[in-house]
């Protein structure tokens, strides 16, 4: 299975894919090794049904590979949005670093996932291109590998290709595919402000310097409730970084509190935010907390949206490195 979905393919000349943004409905935050930038993770999360749609198609008639991302009425993002840092872009020079043949390439992104909006929206972007560039031109990369590939770009970048509910441990890049079974109704306020995601994990440190270390796996109750009734599974939701979002802007919890007065289960920072994701018991509730929500001072746009999501992977079966 992959979260990655083929829309459209005009063999070897016009690939089309729906990459789908992300909740964190679990994410615990474990100490940093040693000569580690990063902190080890043990996240849970859930593919949605909003997410990028991306085509990407060889370039003819230039000498490199651009990108071009049309952002959704009321999204926001940096002049550089389309520079060289894009993950996109990242993407195909992680492919061609394996010695993979590929050509320059034009990638469209229709942008619906808030920038530094704490959904994986860049790394959406990023799985979307290998998925697609792998099947455009004929690549031969096993998802696995794709997987592999991806985590060198962000560690968001595996779930993308991997879909549904997944457990993601190390730095949350290695993947273990979850239950599905439950539907969960979300409703996503935008903030008008976006957070670093390294400011975040800063303010974290400062406010946990000694985190406890992180369990090897999923109690058998979450698993339980992950397949089981909406109800339960909110009471298990949890973000360690939710305190270090708060501490740098802290109107985030009058949003939390307004989704919950609303009929929400349980509102909580999205990843490392700004993103407050509410999760509801159905869909009448999530039309009432995204009205209340959407008048909100605080909120730019409002969001709905379900998972799990997943796609079907379309690609080798065998190893392919160079």
């Amino acid at each position: 299975m992959s979260g990655v979905r083929i829309l459209e393919n005009q063999s070897g000349r016009r690939l089309k894919v729906f990459a789908p943004g992300k909740v964190n409905l679990l994410l615990r935050v474990g100490t940093r090794p040693p000569g580690q930038p990063r902190h080890e993770l043990l996240t849970v999360f859930q593919c949605l049904d909003l997410g990028e749609y991306l085509t990407v198609e060889p370039h003819d008639t230039g000498e490199t590979d651009v990108v071009h991302t049309v952002l959704a009425p009321g999204l926001t993002g940096p002049k550089n949005l389309d520079g060289p840092e894009n993950l996109a872009l990242k993407a195909l020079e992680a492919l061609r670093d394996t010695g993979a043949e590929v050509p320059f390439t034009s990638i469209t992104i229709e942008k619906n996932i808030p920038v530094a909006g704490g959904m994986a929206g860049g790394s959406a972007d990023a799985a979307g291109v290998l998925y697609a560039a792998n099947l455009l031109y004929q690549l031969g990369f096993t998802l696995a590998e794709l997987q592999s590939l991806g985590a060198k770009l962000g560690a968001d970048v595996p779930f993308g290709l991997t879909g549904g509910n997944a457990l993601g441990l190390g730095f949350g890049d290695n993947m273990h595919s979850l239950p599905g079974g439950t539907k969960c109704y979300w409703v996503l306020a935008v903030s008008h402000r976006g957070l670093s995601t390294p400011k975040v994990f800063e303010a974290f440190d400062g406010l946990v310097p000694h985190p406890q270390p992180l369990p090897a796996g999923l109690s058998p109750d979450f698993l339980a409730a992950l397949d089981g009734d909406i109800a339960e599974l909110a009471g298990y939701l949890h973000n360690d970084l939710q305190a270090g979002a708060l501490n740098i802007f802290p109107e985030l919890s009058q949003i939390i509190a307004a989704a919950e007065q609303a009929g929400a289960l349980k509102a909580i920072v999205s990843g490392s935010g700004p993103t407050i994701a509410a999760l509801c018991p159905d869909a009448p509730s999530q039309e009432k907390v995204a009205q209340r929500l959407g008048t909100h001072p605080l909120v730019a746009r409002v969001f709905s949206a379900v998972g799990p999501v997943n796609g079907e992977y379309q690609g080798s079966s065998s190893a392919r490195f160079n």
